[in-house]
């Protein structure tokens, strides 16, 4: 008995480096899929509790041209992985926002009004209920907005639609929102002034040839989004992404439309 107690005291080390090891693996393998690419717009989540209650449905109010003002904040870590009011898991990786006032499961362009950095948002939650705040951000639309640091910013939010919407049927904004269903395209930035996403382009040719600018226009209001490519599904769009994230880069992986 002695022996073996001795072998095991001799072996117990190297188990427990060799578990140590495991561990940082799986984090590692983790954090790169859950990492900063892909940012994906509206990604569902198979199902969720079966304890957690649906919330309360709170009907937004009427805003004006469609377009709101007043402060953003941003939320984290801290509430990965928890239900949002919508059901969803929150992701923080996702392109997704908390709000008081437009219907869950819609779109918006939030734009930072000091930098001119716009992105599309998922709004899958409730809030935020601190002070005169208007939008909680993710920390993957916070980030693309710049505003990680400052933790709130002074933005437009501009809404879009519903995520589901029949072709004849106009919503209580008189918007038809359709969501786009033609592939994936890489972003890397957008803005509401052309001269900041051309020079972007120029910026990025070094490292992707063929990265071009597009614009979008929502009731007269011009995002020029910087891409590249069109991809058929979402493995192809993650790879070439993964390759652009090297050079440091934020790349968001989009719908095209």
């Amino acid at each position: 008995m002695a022996c073996n107690c001795d072998i095991l005291i001799d072996i117990m080390p190297r188990l427990i480096f060799k578990f140590l090891i495991l561990i940082a693996l799986l984090f590692a393998l983790s954090f790169e899929l859950a990492g900063c690419i892909p940012y994906i717009i509206g990604r569902r989540y198979p199902g969720y509790p079966p304890s957690y209650r649906t919330p309360k449905y709170y009907p937004p109010k009427q805003i004006s041209h469609n377009v709101e003002v007043g402060i953003a904040s941003w939320y984290g870590p801290g509430f990965q992985g928890r239900p949002t009011a919508s059901g969803q898991i929150y992701n923080m990786y996702d392109l997704t926002a908390a709000s008081k006032t437009l219907p869950l499961d819609s779109y918006a362009y939030v734009t930072d009004l000091k930098n001119h950095r716009s992105i599309e948002v998922y709004v899958n939650d409730r809030g935020p209920y601190y002070g005169d705040r208007i939008i909680d951000l993710s920390y993957a639309a916070a980030r693309a907005l710049n505003m990680v640091g400052p933790g709130t910013a002074m933005v437009r939010i501009q809404y879009l639609g519903p995520k589901l919407i029949v072709s004849n049927i106009t919503n209580s904004y008189n918007v038809k929102y359709i969501p786009p269903i033609f592939g994936y395209t890489l972003q890397f930035a957008a803005y509401t002034k052309k001269s900041k996403a051309t020079n972007k382009v120029k910026q990025m040719k070094k490292v992707v040839p063929g990265v071009r600018v597009i614009t979008k226009t929502v009731r007269g209001i011009f995002y020029y989004k910087v891409v590249f490519g069109k991809f058929k599904n979402l493995k192809d769009a993650y790879n070439f992404a993964k390759i652009i994230t090297k050079y440091g880069y934020d790349v968001y992986i989009t719908k095209i439309g």
